[in-house]
Protein backbone atom coordinates (compact mmCIF):
# COMPACT_ATOMS: atom_id res chain seq x y z
CA UNK A 1 0.00 0.00 0.00
CA UNK A 2 1.54 3.09 -0.90
CA UNK A 3 2.54 6.09 0.88
CA UNK A 4 -0.34 8.45 -1.09
CA UNK A 5 -2.98 6.19 -0.22
CA UNK A 6 -1.92 5.68 3.65
CA UNK A 7 -1.74 9.79 3.77
CA UNK A 8 -5.36 9.48 2.05
CA UNK A 9 -6.52 6.96 4.56
CA UNK A 10 -5.56 8.67 7.46
CA UNK A 11 -7.19 11.75 6.29
CA UNK A 12 -10.38 10.23 6.40
CA UNK A 13 -9.96 8.51 9.76
CA UNK A 14 -9.17 12.60 11.31
CA UNK A 15 -12.18 13.98 9.19
CA UNK A 16 -14.55 11.35 10.84
CA UNK A 17 -13.46 11.63 13.48
CA UNK A 18 -13.82 15.57 14.21
CA UNK A 19 -17.39 14.92 11.79
CA UNK A 20 -18.77 12.32 14.12
CA UNK A 21 -18.75 14.79 17.15
CA UNK A 22 -20.80 17.35 14.45
CA UNK A 23 -23.10 15.00 13.27
CA UNK A 24 -24.03 14.31 16.87
CA UNK A 25 -24.40 17.76 18.08
CA UNK A 26 -26.76 18.27 15.24
CA UNK A 27 -29.04 15.51 15.81
CA UNK A 28 -30.23 17.46 19.30
CA UNK A 29 -29.20 20.68 17.60
CA UNK A 30 -32.08 23.91 17.25
CA UNK A 31 -30.36 24.46 13.84
CA UNK A 32 -30.51 22.16 11.74
CA UNK A 33 -33.69 20.28 10.46
CA UNK A 34 -33.74 16.69 9.06
CA UNK A 35 -32.67 17.28 5.91
CA UNK A 36 -29.71 19.56 6.67
CA UNK A 37 -28.22 16.97 9.00
CA UNK A 38 -28.44 14.31 6.12
CA UNK A 39 -26.68 16.58 3.40
CA UNK A 40 -24.38 18.28 6.01
CA UNK A 41 -22.38 16.30 8.59
CA UNK A 42 -23.63 12.71 7.80
CA UNK A 43 -22.88 12.34 4.12
CA UNK A 44 -19.57 14.03 4.63
CA UNK A 45 -19.33 11.49 7.96
CA UNK A 46 -20.31 8.23 6.30
CA UNK A 47 -18.35 9.18 2.87
CA UNK A 48 -15.03 9.18 5.22
CA UNK A 49 -16.23 5.86 6.94
CA UNK A 50 -16.76 4.53 3.58
CA UNK A 51 -13.68 5.57 2.73
CA UNK A 52 -11.62 3.50 5.38
CA UNK A 53 -13.87 0.67 4.83
CA UNK A 54 -11.83 0.46 2.11
CA UNK A 55 -9.06 -0.03 3.28
CA UNK A 56 -9.60 -3.59 4.46
CA UNK A 57 -7.47 -5.66 6.94
CA UNK A 58 -4.42 -3.43 6.98
CA UNK A 59 -6.13 -0.76 7.91
CA UNK A 60 -7.75 -2.55 10.69
CA UNK A 61 -4.67 -3.47 11.95
CA UNK A 62 -2.62 -0.15 11.06
CA UNK A 63 -5.46 2.85 11.79
CA UNK A 64 -8.52 1.17 13.76
CA UNK A 65 -7.19 -0.85 16.22
CA UNK A 66 -4.84 1.55 17.55
CA UNK A 67 -7.73 4.27 17.41
CA UNK A 68 -9.65 2.48 19.78
CA UNK A 69 -6.69 3.01 22.26
CA UNK A 70 -7.15 7.36 21.72
CA UNK A 71 -8.91 9.27 25.00
CA UNK A 72 -10.41 11.31 21.81
CA UNK A 73 -14.54 10.17 21.47
CA UNK A 74 -14.13 11.27 17.77
CA UNK A 75 -11.17 8.57 17.13
CA UNK A 76 -13.10 6.00 19.50
CA UNK A 77 -16.44 5.71 17.72
CA UNK A 78 -15.50 6.58 14.27
CA UNK A 79 -12.79 3.11 14.74
CA UNK A 80 -15.35 0.97 16.61
CA UNK A 81 -18.24 2.38 13.96
CA UNK A 82 -15.89 0.98 10.99
CA UNK A 83 -15.09 -2.10 12.43
CA UNK A 84 -18.28 -3.06 13.34
CA UNK A 85 -19.45 -2.46 9.68
CA UNK A 86 -17.50 -5.59 9.12
CA UNK A 87 -19.20 -7.65 11.06
CA UNK A 88 -17.10 -9.59 12.60
CA UNK A 89 -17.45 -11.01 16.17
CA UNK A 90 -13.69 -10.52 17.24
CA UNK A 91 -14.77 -6.68 16.90
CA UNK A 92 -17.32 -6.89 18.96
CA UNK A 93 -15.04 -9.08 21.82
CA UNK A 94 -12.71 -6.11 21.82
CA UNK A 95 -14.81 -3.80 22.45
CA UNK A 96 -16.99 -5.62 25.09
CA UNK A 97 -13.45 -7.08 26.75
CA UNK A 98 -13.01 -4.75 29.81
CA UNK A 99 -16.42 -2.97 29.20
CA UNK A 100 -17.48 -2.90 33.31
CA UNK A 101 -13.99 -1.27 33.86
CA UNK A 102 -14.18 1.22 30.64
CA UNK A 103 -14.91 5.63 31.15
CA UNK A 104 -18.31 6.13 31.68
CA UNK A 105 -17.44 7.83 27.95
CA UNK A 106 -16.23 4.87 26.66
CA UNK A 107 -18.95 2.82 27.60
CA UNK A 108 -21.49 5.32 26.07
CA UNK A 109 -19.32 5.04 22.52
CA UNK A 110 -19.83 1.25 22.75
CA UNK A 111 -23.34 2.00 23.35
CA UNK A 112 -23.85 4.20 20.27
CA UNK A 113 -21.85 2.28 17.72
CA UNK A 114 -23.97 -0.62 18.76
CA UNK A 115 -27.45 0.73 17.72
CA UNK A 116 -25.87 2.28 14.65
CA UNK A 117 -23.07 0.06 13.49
CA UNK A 118 -23.44 -3.30 12.38
CA UNK A 119 -25.44 -5.77 10.51
CA UNK A 120 -27.39 -9.28 10.89
CA UNK A 121 -24.49 -10.91 12.00
CA UNK A 122 -23.76 -8.39 14.54
CA UNK A 123 -27.98 -8.91 15.76
CA UNK A 124 -27.31 -12.06 16.02
CA UNK A 125 -24.71 -11.98 18.36
CA UNK A 126 -26.16 -9.81 20.94
CA UNK A 127 -28.98 -11.51 20.74
CA UNK A 128 -26.80 -14.70 21.77
CA UNK A 129 -25.51 -12.67 24.28
CA UNK A 130 -28.64 -12.09 25.93
CA UNK A 131 -30.13 -15.48 25.49
CA UNK A 132 -26.73 -16.78 27.25
CA UNK A 133 -26.90 -14.34 30.18
CA UNK A 134 -23.76 -14.98 31.09
CA UNK A 135 -22.04 -11.52 30.71
CA UNK A 136 -21.77 -8.46 32.98
CA UNK A 137 -24.69 -6.65 34.01
CA UNK A 138 -23.45 -3.53 32.02
CA UNK A 139 -22.90 -5.63 29.16
CA UNK A 140 -26.42 -7.18 29.15
CA UNK A 141 -27.88 -3.70 29.52
CA UNK A 142 -25.92 -2.46 26.29
CA UNK A 143 -26.47 -5.12 24.07
CA UNK A 144 -30.66 -4.93 25.45
CA UNK A 145 -30.74 -1.00 24.72
CA UNK A 146 -29.16 -1.71 21.21
CA UNK A 147 -31.00 -4.83 20.05
CA UNK A 148 -34.20 -3.42 20.74
CA UNK A 149 -33.29 -0.50 19.09
CA UNK A 150 -32.18 -2.39 16.09
CA UNK A 151 -35.30 -4.67 16.16
CA UNK A 152 -38.74 -4.60 15.99
CA UNK A 153 -39.04 -7.85 17.58
CA UNK A 154 -36.91 -10.76 19.32
CA UNK A 155 -37.40 -13.90 21.33
CA UNK A 156 -35.10 -12.56 23.81
CA UNK A 157 -36.69 -13.31 26.73
CA UNK A 158 -37.27 -10.27 29.45
CA UNK A 159 -38.09 -11.57 32.55
CA UNK A 160 -34.88 -12.09 34.10
CA UNK A 161 -33.87 -8.75 33.45
CA UNK A 162 -37.46 -7.19 34.36
CA UNK A 163 -36.41 -8.53 37.84
CA UNK A 164 -33.09 -7.71 37.83
CA UNK A 165 -31.41 -6.06 40.96
CA UNK A 166 -29.31 -3.75 38.80
CA UNK A 167 -31.02 -0.31 37.77
CA UNK A 168 -28.78 -0.25 34.79
CA UNK A 169 -30.36 -3.75 33.33
CA UNK A 170 -34.04 -3.51 34.65
CA UNK A 171 -34.17 0.17 32.95
CA UNK A 172 -33.18 -1.37 29.92
CA UNK A 173 -35.24 -4.35 30.23
CA UNK A 174 -38.58 -1.62 30.65
CA UNK A 175 -37.21 0.41 27.61
CA UNK A 176 -37.09 -2.93 25.75
CA UNK A 177 -40.89 -3.56 26.48
CA UNK A 178 -41.85 -0.48 25.54
CA UNK A 179 -39.82 -1.27 22.20
CA UNK A 180 -41.38 -4.42 21.49
CA UNK A 181 -44.86 -4.08 23.44
CA UNK A 182 -44.03 -7.27 25.33
CA UNK A 183 -46.63 -8.62 27.47
CA UNK A 184 -45.72 -6.84 31.03
CA UNK A 185 -48.33 -7.50 34.28
CA UNK A 186 -49.36 -5.51 36.73
CA UNK A 187 -46.92 -6.45 39.32
CA UNK A 188 -43.79 -6.19 36.74
CA UNK A 189 -44.85 -2.59 36.10
CA UNK A 190 -45.76 -1.22 40.20
CA UNK A 191 -42.10 -2.03 41.16
CA UNK A 192 -40.26 0.02 38.74
CA UNK A 193 -42.67 2.89 38.73
CA UNK A 194 -42.01 2.84 42.87
CA UNK A 195 -38.37 2.14 41.83
CA UNK A 196 -35.33 4.38 43.54
CA UNK A 197 -33.76 4.67 40.57
CA UNK A 198 -35.06 7.74 38.24
CA UNK A 199 -33.68 5.80 35.36
CA UNK A 200 -35.88 2.71 36.08
CA UNK A 201 -39.03 5.10 36.58
CA UNK A 202 -38.59 6.71 34.03
CA UNK A 203 -38.37 3.72 31.26
CA UNK A 204 -41.64 2.37 33.04
CA UNK A 205 -43.57 4.80 32.56
CA UNK A 206 -42.61 4.94 28.61
CA UNK A 207 -43.19 1.21 28.51
CA UNK A 208 -46.61 1.82 30.50
CA UNK A 209 -48.18 4.69 28.72
CA UNK A 210 -47.19 2.41 25.34
CA UNK A 211 -49.18 -0.39 26.64
CA UNK A 212 -51.68 1.75 28.26
CA UNK A 213 -51.58 1.33 31.42
CA UNK A 214 -53.34 3.40 33.92
CA UNK A 215 -50.42 2.83 36.72
CA UNK A 216 -48.58 4.38 34.50
CA UNK A 217 -50.43 7.71 34.08
CA UNK A 218 -51.39 8.20 37.01
CA UNK A 219 -47.79 7.97 38.52
CA UNK A 220 -47.04 10.51 35.59
CA UNK A 221 -49.21 13.11 37.82
CA UNK A 222 -48.39 11.71 40.98
CA UNK A 223 -44.67 12.71 40.01
CA UNK A 224 -45.34 16.02 38.64
CA UNK A 225 -47.83 17.31 41.73
CA UNK A 226 -45.04 15.69 44.17
CA UNK A 227 -42.43 17.88 42.53
CA UNK A 228 -39.90 14.96 42.79
CA UNK A 229 -36.71 16.07 41.97
CA UNK A 230 -35.80 13.54 39.00
CA UNK A 231 -39.27 15.16 37.10
CA UNK A 232 -37.83 15.54 33.02
CA UNK A 233 -39.40 12.79 32.07
CA UNK A 234 -42.79 12.64 33.63
CA UNK A 235 -43.21 16.34 33.05
CA UNK A 236 -42.81 15.80 29.25
CA UNK A 237 -45.24 13.00 29.47
CA UNK A 238 -47.94 15.04 31.03
CA UNK A 239 -47.07 18.09 28.81
CA UNK A 240 -47.73 15.77 25.90
CA UNK A 241 -50.93 13.91 27.15
CA UNK A 242 -52.43 15.94 29.83
CA UNK A 243 -55.63 17.50 30.28
CA UNK A 244 -56.14 21.35 31.05
CA UNK A 245 -56.01 20.71 34.55
CA UNK A 246 -52.81 18.73 34.21
CA UNK A 247 -51.18 21.85 32.34
CA UNK A 248 -52.14 23.86 35.11
CA UNK A 249 -50.63 21.38 38.01
CA UNK A 250 -47.34 21.64 35.86
CA UNK A 251 -47.22 25.25 35.33
CA UNK A 252 -47.58 25.22 39.02
CA UNK A 253 -44.10 23.66 39.11
CA UNK A 254 -42.08 26.40 37.98
CA UNK A 255 -42.40 27.85 41.60
CA UNK A 256 -39.92 25.70 42.69
CA UNK A 257 -36.40 26.72 40.78
CA UNK A 258 -34.63 23.54 40.55
CA UNK A 259 -37.61 22.41 38.46
CA UNK A 260 -37.86 25.30 36.32
CA UNK A 261 -35.55 23.75 33.28
CA UNK A 262 -37.36 21.00 33.47
CA UNK A 263 -40.69 22.26 33.78
CA UNK A 264 -40.07 24.40 30.83
CA UNK A 265 -38.81 22.08 28.21
CA UNK A 266 -42.02 19.99 28.74
CA UNK A 267 -44.55 23.09 28.53
CA UNK A 268 -43.51 23.54 25.15
CA UNK A 269 -45.03 19.92 24.42
CA UNK A 270 -47.99 20.76 25.40
CA UNK A 271 -49.62 23.13 22.87
CA UNK A 272 -51.56 24.78 25.32
CA UNK A 273 -52.26 28.60 25.35
CA UNK A 274 -51.51 28.20 29.01
CA UNK A 275 -48.25 27.31 28.91
CA UNK A 276 -47.53 30.06 27.24
CA UNK A 277 -48.75 32.23 29.31
CA UNK A 278 -47.24 30.79 32.32
CA UNK A 279 -43.85 31.22 30.41
CA UNK A 280 -44.03 34.94 29.91
CA UNK A 281 -42.56 35.96 33.41
CA UNK A 282 -39.46 33.42 32.89
CA UNK A 283 -38.70 35.06 29.67
CA UNK A 284 -37.06 37.81 32.49
CA UNK A 285 -35.10 35.07 33.88
CA UNK A 286 -31.61 35.03 32.25
CA UNK A 287 -31.22 31.43 32.99
CA UNK A 288 -34.22 29.92 31.73
CA UNK A 289 -35.49 32.93 29.42
CA UNK A 290 -34.00 30.84 26.14
CA UNK A 291 -35.70 27.55 27.53
CA UNK A 292 -39.17 29.70 27.97
CA UNK A 293 -38.22 31.30 24.43
CA UNK A 294 -38.13 27.83 22.76
CA UNK A 295 -41.87 26.62 24.45
CA UNK A 296 -43.43 29.89 23.49
CA UNK A 297 -41.99 29.80 20.13
CA UNK A 298 -43.04 25.50 19.93
CA UNK A 299 -46.45 26.35 20.35
CA UNK A 300 -47.19 29.92 18.69
CA UNK A 301 -44.59 29.12 15.95
CA UNK A 302 -43.03 32.52 16.62
CA UNK A 303 -39.75 32.42 15.59
CA UNK A 304 -37.08 34.12 18.16
CA UNK A 305 -34.82 36.31 15.70
CA UNK A 306 -34.75 40.15 14.47
CA UNK A 307 -37.15 42.34 17.07
CA UNK A 308 -37.41 39.41 18.98
CA UNK A 309 -33.97 38.47 19.94
CA UNK A 310 -31.23 40.42 21.37
CA UNK A 311 -27.31 39.73 22.98
CA UNK A 312 -26.93 37.06 25.71
CA UNK A 313 -25.84 38.72 29.27
CA UNK A 314 -22.52 38.06 30.48
CA UNK A 315 -22.46 35.19 32.65
CA UNK A 316 -18.86 35.56 33.86
CA UNK A 317 -20.26 34.60 37.58
CA UNK A 318 -21.25 31.54 36.52
CA UNK A 319 -18.44 29.93 34.48
CA UNK A 320 -17.32 27.48 37.59
CA UNK A 321 -20.81 25.77 37.39
CA UNK A 322 -21.11 25.43 33.32
CA UNK A 323 -20.94 21.68 32.27
CA UNK A 324 -17.59 20.47 30.54
CA UNK A 325 -20.28 19.62 27.44
CA UNK A 326 -22.06 21.96 26.36
CA UNK A 327 -26.20 21.24 25.98
CA UNK A 328 -27.71 21.44 22.93
CA UNK A 329 -30.22 24.45 24.36
CA UNK A 330 -26.84 26.63 24.65
CA UNK A 331 -27.52 27.55 21.31
CA UNK A 332 -31.01 28.49 21.49
CA UNK A 333 -31.13 32.52 20.88
CA UNK A 334 -31.40 34.69 24.19
CA UNK A 335 -34.93 36.65 23.52
CA UNK A 336 -36.06 39.94 23.93
CA UNK A 337 -38.56 39.49 26.68
CA UNK A 338 -40.51 43.11 25.99
CA UNK A 339 -40.97 42.18 22.36
CA UNK A 340 -42.30 38.76 22.81
CA UNK A 341 -44.90 39.90 25.87
CA UNK A 342 -45.86 42.63 22.90
CA UNK A 343 -46.66 39.85 20.26
CA UNK A 344 -48.01 37.73 22.60
CA UNK A 345 -50.86 40.78 23.94
CA UNK A 346 -51.65 41.07 19.98
CA UNK A 347 -51.92 37.28 19.15
CA UNK A 348 -53.23 35.20 21.78
CA UNK A 349 -56.65 35.55 20.88
CA UNK A 350 -55.71 33.78 17.94
CA UNK A 351 -55.10 30.77 20.69
CA UNK A 352 -58.18 29.39 21.86
CA UNK A 353 -58.54 27.49 25.51
CA UNK A 354 -58.44 24.07 25.37
CA UNK A 355 -57.26 23.55 22.30
CA UNK A 356 -53.46 21.85 21.71
CA UNK A 357 -51.06 24.08 18.84
CA UNK A 358 -48.15 22.97 17.67
CA UNK A 359 -46.35 26.32 15.63
CA UNK A 360 -49.18 28.13 15.43
CA UNK A 361 -51.82 25.73 14.50
CA UNK A 362 -54.06 23.21 15.82
CA UNK A 363 -52.46 20.36 16.60
CA UNK A 364 -52.95 17.53 13.69
CA UNK A 365 -51.43 13.88 12.75
CA UNK A 366 -50.57 15.93 9.65
CA UNK A 367 -48.89 18.90 11.10
CA UNK A 368 -47.12 16.56 13.91
CA UNK A 369 -45.63 14.09 10.68
CA UNK A 370 -44.59 17.39 9.02
CA UNK A 371 -42.62 18.85 12.32
CA UNK A 372 -41.09 15.23 12.44
CA UNK A 373 -39.36 16.38 8.67
CA UNK A 374 -39.48 19.93 9.13
CA UNK A 375 -39.34 21.12 12.95
CA UNK A 376 -35.80 21.80 14.55
CA UNK A 377 -34.29 18.58 15.64
CA UNK A 378 -34.16 19.45 19.23
CA UNK A 379 -38.07 19.22 19.08
CA UNK A 380 -38.14 15.53 17.39
CA UNK A 381 -37.64 13.11 20.37
CA UNK A 382 -40.41 14.61 21.95
CA UNK A 383 -42.49 14.44 18.88
CA UNK A 384 -40.69 11.01 18.32
CA UNK A 385 -42.27 9.83 21.67
CA UNK A 386 -45.69 11.54 21.13
CA UNK A 387 -45.94 9.85 17.89
CA UNK A 388 -45.09 6.07 19.41
CA UNK A 389 -47.65 6.77 22.47
CA UNK A 390 -50.26 7.83 20.03
CA UNK A 391 -50.09 5.03 17.91
CA UNK A 392 -50.04 2.43 20.57
CA UNK A 393 -46.03 1.47 19.99
CA UNK A 394 -46.68 0.92 16.09
CA UNK A 395 -44.58 3.82 15.00
CA UNK A 396 -41.25 3.85 16.33
CA UNK A 397 -38.94 6.35 15.48
CA UNK A 398 -35.73 6.63 17.00
CA UNK A 399 -34.66 9.98 17.06
CA UNK A 400 -30.84 9.73 17.05
CA UNK A 401 -30.70 7.08 14.18
CA UNK A 402 -28.93 7.99 11.03
CA UNK A 403 -30.97 11.15 9.92
CA UNK A 404 -31.14 9.20 6.13
CA UNK A 405 -33.01 6.36 7.53
CA UNK A 406 -35.24 8.59 9.95
CA UNK A 407 -36.48 10.71 6.59
CA UNK A 408 -37.76 7.44 4.83
CA UNK A 409 -39.50 6.19 7.99
CA UNK A 410 -41.05 9.39 8.27
CA UNK A 411 -41.55 9.90 4.46
CA UNK A 412 -43.67 6.42 4.86
CA UNK A 413 -46.24 7.35 7.42
CA UNK A 414 -49.68 8.78 6.64
CA UNK A 415 -51.83 10.63 8.96
CA UNK A 416 -54.04 8.01 9.60
CA UNK A 417 -51.78 6.20 11.15
CA UNK A 418 -51.44 8.35 14.26
CA UNK A 419 -54.83 8.42 15.94
CA UNK A 420 -55.72 10.78 18.29
CA UNK A 421 -53.42 13.53 17.58
CA UNK A 422 -54.37 15.73 20.32
CA UNK A 423 -56.90 14.34 22.77
CA UNK A 424 -55.49 13.96 26.66
CA UNK A 425 -54.06 9.92 26.67
CA UNK A 426 -56.31 9.13 29.14
CA UNK A 427 -58.99 9.51 26.69
CA UNK A 428 -57.54 7.21 24.17
CA UNK A 429 -55.91 4.52 25.93
CA UNK A 430 -58.46 1.73 26.81
CA UNK A 431 -56.68 0.12 29.83
CA UNK A 432 -55.89 3.86 31.23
Amino acid sequence: MSMILWDILEEHLNEAAFLWGQWERSLRSPRYVLREVIDGPEERLLAHVEGLCEGGALAIERLLRPALEEEDTGFFCTAAFTLLSDSMAAHLDTLLDGFDEASEQRQSCIRRVLELGGGEALTARMERILTEGTAPASVLATALDALSLRQPHSRVELKPFLSSAIPRLQAAALRAVGRWLSPLDTAALARPLDSPDASVRDAALVAGLLLGRRAAWSACRHFVEARVPAIARAALLVAMGGQPKDIEMLTKALDTPELQGDVLRALGTSGSPTAVEACLPHLRNPKVAHLAAEAISTITGLVVEGPFRREAPDNEGDEDDAPLIPAPEDDLPFPDHEAIEAWWKEQRKRFMPGTRYLHGQPMTAALILEALRQAPMLRRPALALNVAIRSKGAIRLNPDGFAQEQWAQVSRLRPASVSHPSQPYSDFAQTL
